[in-house]
């Protein structure tokens, strides 16, 4: 999962920036369907196959409704019939630790003239943790740094410049440079313990002990009638990870092809 090589967690990343994805599926869909800035507020099945989701002044009606909000994200809506025991413990549970990021943007890759391959583990912070990021086919040298944990939060509570100016002074004392200003062009950051929609954190929420060894490591990702669950924290394998995002989508479309059973079949 840490390996920068084929076949690793952090071997392929996407050069156009990973909305690509989700525009293109966007482009493909007829107007009107997608609705953006829409929060969804309550989920209610009233009987096979028909479910209603009410997200302020629009509501949606379908026969399946598959969700990939993170788990802290779904405390903010409501399900009627109220979700089982076993599901609604496991969403109340969880929670995310302290983890942000930031791109730090320079003129070269000063790490690799160095000799270095850009990957770092720190104890003492503020980054604790530094890959090299950078897409060299498009001259864009990038060191992203992810903080986490109290000195996460220490950085985070700075003003724009102080973390921008901690982190390069980090920098400099990991790889041996001075004056690493002079080749530093910008910061990119997000801060998602900020982000309502996220629940809050990234990139996997953890649960408190004793949920999964009281009710089952499936279940959060089980089905309840109509509502599938999807998303990176539903995987079974590369939880956390696009790919576990993807696995999870092709896991959640067979289940709602199977449920639907001889009537969709035929259609087909």
């Amino acid at each position: 999962m840490r390996s920068d090589r084929k076949g690793g967690g952090q071997h392929l990343r996407v050069r156009q920036g990973t909305q690509v994805f989700a525009n293109g599926l966007a482009n493909s869909l007829p107007q009107g369907i997608i609705h953006l800035n829409t929060p969804v507020k309550a989920v209610t099945q009233r009987k096979q196959h028909e479910v209603y989701v009410q997200a302020n002044e629009v509501t949606v009606s379908a026969r399946k409704i598959v969700t990939t909000v993170p788990s802290p994200a779904l405390k903010d809506i409501s399900f009627a019939p109220p979700l089982p025991p076993s599901k609604s413990a496991w969403i109340q549970s969880s929670g995310y630790g302290f983890y942000t990021k930031a791109m730090m943007e320079f003129r070269s890759p000063f790490w690799i003239e160095k000799g270095c391959c850009g990957l770092v583990q720190s104890f003492v912070g503020p980054a604790s943790v530094v890959r090299d990021t950078s897409s060299p086919s498009d001259s864009k040298h990038v060191l992203t740094c992810f903080m986490a944990g109290d000195p996460g939060r220490t950085w985070a509570a700075k003003s724009a410049g102080e973390r921008e100016e901690s982190l390069i002074v980090q920098l400099q004392q990991l790889f041996g440079v001075t004056d690493l200003r002079k080749d530093f062009l910008k910061m990119y950051a997000y801060d998602w313990a900020d982000d309502q929609w996220s629940g809050w954190g990234c990139p996997c929420a953890s649960l408190t002990p004793g949920v999964i060894s009281t009710f089952g490591a499936d279940a959060l990702r089980q089905p309840w009638h109509d509502v599938h669950f999807a998303g990176t924290e539903t995987a079974g394998e590369w939880k956390g990870y696009m790919e576990g995002a993807c696995r999870s989508g092709e896991r959640v479309a067979a289940e709602v092809i199977h449920s639907f059973g001889p009537i969709l079949a035929a259609k087909l």
